[in-house]
């Protein structure tokens, strides 16, 4: 298949590696008295939130800066450096379940080292420059793992705030189908997943319909899916239908945040053995104790997304709900592990493909769709490839950074 990512941008997400507080590390008065004075980065130690920046492929390297700092003033100079650390992404990524490459070392420049003067608390922050990637490697999630250590001075560095994980996420430009009505997308390979999660992005030109399926699957024992459904009609600014509502076997669970029209959405449900969960855009929308027996005991004998469930068009979610509405999807991903609301919020757009628990991953682009076999491929493994049986039409140049996309 030809790969036929055609230009990309790179959105640079900052994460904390580690997390502090000035009660563990800080300055007199406080557990600091104990540890003495100590370095650290205070963008690991101030927030464990994300900060973006994004560079254009082909444009100027992207500067970033982590500021080094004392918890007090030293009677000496203290220098320190930053240096890249594998281990630390190693951490980073059993921690959160992640599966990112290290950034190549030739693509970062940095300087080689910051003196704090004697006197101060801090300095100068470290300037980080990033190349653009270059062609080949995008579609690859990277991450730059940073660690600060102690050159010259008295005050050693904190083992917990001296790491920060930049994780890269390369924006992909790809061709992508356009389903007038139901996608037809289908795996007939079966799943054994007691912890689940699925999950999608999605853009819909309506929804004016109920009981549009997002998945669907019947073990024999009952339907169990996730389908617009609620409202029934317009409500409080809440357009009818667009709750992306998860229906077990016997129970349900609405979310609080409906998917809108004709934008690029994240839906995703996860099942931890005890609750099932519900994301609209990474943020959390509901949450419900159900028994195993109402997701099969996690047994998927197939999986449908989009339109495949009854064909028959009864109350199963077949082909005819979908009528009169435009579809498309640029990934779906399934996960034999309950993701957290953080992995979750922090990999929208994209993962990489041998992160731990993922046993499903389909980009549905023209690069992934082999058109001999009418499949796209799983990049998570070598089965559960999905097909389909519709007619489509490919829309170009379609960025998972767009924010919508004009239909045909």
């Amino acid at each position: 298949m030809k790969n036929i990512y055609k230009y990309g941008a790179l959105a640079l997400m900052a994460m904390a590696a580690c997390s502090c507080n000035d009660a563990e590390y800080g300055a007199a008065g406080t557990m600091g008295d104990k540890l003495g004075v100590h370095a650290y980065l205070v963008e690991s130690n101030s927030t464990p939130g994300i900060a973006n920046s994004v560079v254009t492929l082909g444009s100027t390297v992207t500067n970033l800066a982590l500021t080094p700092s004392l918890t007090d003033k030293e009677d000496a100079d203290a220098e320190y450096r930053l240096v890249i650390d594998k281990d630390v992404l190693t951490q980073f990524n059993e921690s959160e379940g992640t599966g990112y490459a290290i950034l190549p070392e030739e693509l970062v420049k940095f300087e080689s080292t910051v003196k704090i003067p004697a006197g101060k608390c801090s300095s100068d922050p470290f300037i980080i420059s990033v190349d653009p990637l270059p062609l080949a490697m995008l579609g690859t999630p990277y991450a730059l793992p940073l660690r600060m250590e102690k050159v010259a001075g008295n005050a050693d560095v904190t083992g917990r705030t001296s790491s920060y994980v930049y994780v890269i996420s390369s924006a992909i430009v790809d061709d992508l189908p356009m389903f007038n009505g139901a996608s037809g997308l289908r795996t007939d390979e079966a799943f054994n997943i007691p912890q689940f999660t699925i999950e999608m992005r999605l853009q819909v030109s309506n929804t004016g319909n109920r009981n549009r399926d997002l998945f669907f699957c019947n073990p024999g024992s009952g339907e169990f899916m996730a389908r617009f459904e609620d409202p029934q009609n317009d409500q409080d600014g809440v357009k009818a239908h667009s709750w992306a509502q998860f229906q077990g076997i016997g129970d349900y669970l609405n979310p609080t945040i409906a998917i809108e029209s004709n934008k690029w959405q994240h839906y995703a449900v996860t099942f931890d053995g005890t609750y099932v969960s519900i994301y609209v855009n990474g943020s959390f929308a509901g949450r419900k104790e159900i028994a195993t027996k109402v997701v099969n005991e996690g047994q998927f004998p197939y999986m449908t997304f989009m339109g495949v469930g009854g064909s028959n068009g009864t109350w199963a979610p077949g082909d005819r709900w979908w009528w009169g509405c435009k579809v498309m999807t640029n990934e779906i991903r399934v996960w034999d592990v309950a993701r957290t609301a953080d992995q979750i919020a922090n990999s929208i757009k994209s993962v990489a493909p041998d992160s731990k628990g993922l046993v499903g991953y389909w980009r549905i682009s023209r690069s992934n769709y082999d058109e001999s076999t009418k499949l796209f491929k799983n990049l998570a493994g070598d089965h559960h490839h999905l097909h389909t049986n519709k007619t489509f039409e490919w829309i170009e140049n379609v960025s998972s950074e767009d924010l919508a996309t004009p239909w045909k």
